[in-house]
């Protein structure tokens, strides 16, 4: 074997351990935000929950940089190459028919369970907007969304495509609303946590669709951009409508 053709198969090895490490490092902070660690610290002084929050962030950014740069470059290239109007009416589409497919988790919510209420994820999101909504907003709509789908689809959708791509949106679907809802685990009744998981696992089966679909990891971290977005701005709207 020759010198390049090793040195090749070396940063590939290492490439694939630091991926295995984005998803641990991931999995493990979601861990800690669902044993109340982070609670006990936020209601000490919420900005170690932002603070927090951002290193976490930051570090999956980096680790996913070094990891798949090219990856990512190659993607953005093809999703460049699409005509901008193309680009914007995707975008508007996934978010409309994920918008369409959170309406019927919410209406399957209100149907079956007797109280209505938020999952505990989402409530420490809108906790974080009305002390620090500009870091907020950009954990939320830019460094989130390339994380979640970097990790799910530019990593975990590939890797479990080789049992078939319907194999690939299933898992990462029900990993996707599972990790999501791993702050509700035995602060719900199970009706209300299954109708609350249902919603998320909803959009995570939408977003490996999408991916499957166009396989360009831009196109999702637009379309999940957007959602989360639009979320944003109806958070912001109802703080002030508050005050």
């Amino acid at each position: 074997m020759n010198k390049r053709k090793s040195n090749y198969i070396y940063i590939e090895m290492r490439h694939k351990k630091l991926m295995v490490g984005v998803v641990i490092t991931h999995v493990c902070f979601m861990l800690i935000a669902a044993s109340g660690i982070l609670s006990g610290l936020k209601e000490k002084n919420i900005f170690y929950g932002v603070l927090i929050n951002m290193i976490c962030q930051l570090t999956l950014i980096i680790m996913i940089g070094v990891a798949m740069k090219q990856y990512l470059i190659t993607s953005f290239k093809k999703f460049k190459a699409d005509r901008i109007s193309v680009n914007i009416k995707r975008v508007l589409a996934g978010v409309g028919i994920a918008y369409l497919l959170s309406g019927i988790a919410r209406i399957i919510q209100m149907t079956m369970c007797s109280n209505i209420s938020v999952s505990a994820n989402q409530s420490n999101v809108s906790g974080y907007f009305v002390y620090y909504p500009i870091l907020s907003v950009i954990m939320s709509v830019i460094m989130g969304p390339f994380t979640e789908e970097m990790i799910y689809r530019g990593i975990l959708f590939r890797f479990f495509s080789k049992y078939g791509e319907l194999c690939a949106v299933l898992v990462t679907g029900f990993l996707f609303g599972t990790m999501h809802m791993l702050s509700s685990f035995g602060n719900t009744n199970i009706l209300l946590f299954l109708c609350q998981w249902l919603d998320y696992f909803l959009s995570g089966i939408f977003l490996g669709f999408i991916y499957k679909k166009y396989k360009n990891i831009w196109i999702n971290i637009s379309i999940h951009g957007t959602w989360n977005l639009i979320g944003a701005v109806m958070i912001l709207t109802k703080i002030m409508l508050t005050k």
